[in-house]
């Protein structure tokens, strides 16, 4: 079901090391590896994804940092696509046109929503990497400068939470590639962001996590 998908957005925190704890139900990008006594599960490797069960300690190699993502309630939907360029090979032999793929993944999306009090206008949202953005309450003016940087996003496509089912979805950064926002009439003032994927040591990856 379409309900079933959501989307968080944030950046990665500092390198948690020996000791921490980490908590359930929360994403750690793998840093490093303990080869001898390490808490992530066996074939897991760096530059991926764990998704914590809860109060697993680091061992003595063990570095992983910390995916501080938002959930964003102003989005109603997301779309994500691959595709790859088509390379006319056709040669004066053949009697047909030929072609192969280019192995360059092209991987573009867009995101889509309602203009949300407090939540579009919130500083670090989609809104401010294109604008400036003033709150002004009273004697008090906050200014949040035009961002603009990177974002890692989770597209959820499945946030079962029942024992047996799986939770699923696509973690990548991203750059966003423009703004648009409308409003008119009895229509809602709606918003949607186009966004490309950013280079990562791993590219996109579809998460499967087996609830327990």
């Amino acid at each position: 079901m379409g309900s079933d998908g959501s989307l968080w957005a944030g950046q990665f925190g500092e390198n948690l090391i020996v000791g921490e704890i980490l908590e359930a139900n929360r994403s750690y990008k793998i840093v490093a590896i303990d080869e001898t006594a390490s808490i992530f599960p066996t074939g897991a490797a760096v530059g991926y994804l764990y998704d914590a069960a809860g109060l697993e300690e680091l061992a003595a190699e063990d570095i992983c940092q910390l995916f501080d993502g938002v959930q964003a309630c102003d989005i109603q939907t997301w779309s994500m696509d691959f595709s790859k360029a088509e390379v006319d090979v056709t040669t004066l032999c053949d009697d047909a046109k030929a072609y192969r793929a280019s192995k360059y993944d092209d991987i573009t999306g867009n995101i889509e929503g309602i203009m949300t009090s407090e939540i579009t206008d919130k500083a670090g949202n989609l809104l401010n990497n294109f604008v400036t953005i003033v709150h002004q309450a009273e004697s008090e003016m906050v200014i949040s400068p035009k961002d603009g940087i990177d974002i890692f996003v989770q597209l959820f496509t499945d946030t079962s939470e029942a024992s047996g089912e799986t939770t699923g979805y696509y973690f990548t950064p991203i750059v966003l590639t423009g703004f648009s926002a409308s409003a008119g009439g009895d229509e809602a003032q709606t918003f949607s962001s186009p966004f490309r994927v950013a280079p990562s040591d791993v590219g996109v990856v579809y998460y499967a996590i087996a609830n327990a």
